[in-house]
């Protein structure tokens, strides 16, 4: 493992002088050991990492072996047959406040769920360049002059040429859409009204795409600035005051598109301006979320279902690690629970949990025993040949987990976790 503590962090404490770089690798040796050692008396990693933990289910919480809690991916439970993802909470762990009800989804054509090409969960759905599905009507569609984002991840056989709408909401003359140009200005998004598009933002080029790959794609508006992205890119943007209104058709996904979308989500929210990293989990929904299509199910069903108000099925506490399925009178998901407080399904390794936990920066007590036990260490092999320390004993130690001095034992117990 690596050091979790750095080699000026030890020399300062040791009061060495840094141009003196004689014992380096023996003191960066030391950091090595001693992290490992304290590491495994807590039974634990310290430094920030994305872990994924398997619990046997029948009980209402479990604890991560990794706290604090710093993001939770995915958290879903056996049902017999497969794992069920469960509705997540706002990023803290607590309840996300609901507006409105999940839209009816309907389907034209033949969009189908596909297993074998997928981004995230079990499938994707695929396009065949005339079948799409379609969301109802809805105030939610009525975008105005407000903030918004839209956002998915697409995969194209063909990255040359050819023309595909991913998303789009109107008729021929009056309507918006983002789709890609792979002949001629790539990702796009415009607005239409009278057959005049009124409103366009390019990338200005078809380069920058590979075939059977899933991109990133989104357009976001903050304000009159509006910006389309690719993989954590910002590829395009213009300035535009345009209100976008209810055109009353609901929203078209894939109606002109040949290919696969996995993780599709519209909110009432701009979401990417600038650089960011593109995640390797699914969207998740928000208190902004107004639509969210996952594809996630069988190979060959055409089973598609808005889950943006699919929400608040567990909850979490960063500090202690714990998840918890009872989420209160109401929470939870009663269908998959007889009694409270719920409780996840009985099967042996029935919870996944996918999770970032650890410490992005090392606690300051935690740090000051990792340079005690190094000094402890390097004082004790070293001796006076190297370094005296005023009003201490010289001796040596051993470096064992049941020879921590007691000041150190003492903040590492904090840290412990106890099967």
């Amino acid at each position: 493992m690596s050091s979790l503590i750095t080699l000026p962090e030890i020399k300062d404490f040791l009061s060495l002088k840094t141009a003196n770089t004689e014992e380096d690798g023996r003191l960066s040796n030391i950091a090595v050991q001693v992290s490992s050692l304290i590491s495994s008396y807590c039974g634990r990693s310290f430094s920030a990492n994305t872990y994924t933990e398997y619990f046997n289910g029948g009980v209402s919480s479990v604890f991560i072996a990794n706290p604090p809690l710093n993001r939770v991916d995915e958290v879903s439970h056996f049902d017999g047959i497969q794992y069920y993802t469960l509705g997540n909470p706002d990023p803290n762990g607590q309840p996300i406040a609901v507006e409105g009800q999940a839209h009816t989804v309907s389907r034209t054509g033949n969009p189908i769920l596909k297993t074998r090409v997928k981004k995230f969960g079990r499938s994707s759905a695929y396009f065949d360049g005339s079948s799409y599905i379609q969301t109802d009507s809805n105030e939610d569609w009525d975008l105005g002059p407000d903030d918004f984002s839209i956002e998915c991840y697409a995969r194209f056989a063909n990255t040359t040429s050819g023309y595909h709408t991913i998303v789009s909401s109107g008729s021929a003359s009056n309507n918006w859409s983002l789709g890609i140009n792979f002949s001629s200005f790539g990702l796009h998004f415009s607005v239409v009204e009278n057959g005049v598009t009124v409103s366009n933002v390019v990338q200005g080029s078809n380069t920058g795409y590979s075939p059977n790959q899933f991109y990133h794609l989104s357009v976001n508006r903050f304000d009159n600035n509006f910006y389309i992205t690719r993989e954590g890119s910002v590829i395009g943007s213009n300035v535009s005051s345009i209100s976008i209104p209810n055109y009353g058709t609901g929203v078209s996904i894939g109606k002109y598109m040949t290919g696969y979308l996995d993780s599709l989500k519209i909110s009432h929210e701009g979401k990417y301006s600038t650089s960011y990293i593109s995640s390797n989990y699914p969207l998740a929904a928000d208190s902004t979320t107004k639509l969210l299509l996952k594809f996630d199910g069988s190979n060959n069903t055409q089973d598609f279902t808005d889950l943006s108000r699919t929400v608040n099925q567990f909850s979490f506490y960063p500090n202690t690690g714990e998840i918890t399925f009872d989420t209160g009178d109401g929470g939870g998901t009663p269908e998959l629970g007889f009694f409270r407080p719920l409780k996840f399904r009985n099967y042996p390794n029935g919870v996944k949990v996918i999770y970032n936990g650890g410490y992005t920066t090392i606690p300051d007590d935690l740090k000051l025993a990792i340079l005690e036990m190094v000094k402890v260490i390097y004082k004790g092999k070293s001796g006076s040949e190297s370094v005296r320390f005023q009003g201490e004993a010289i001796q040596s130690h051993k470096l064992s987990i049941d020879d921590f001095p007691p000041q150190v034992r003492r903040v590492l117990n904090m840290y412990r976790l106890i099967n």
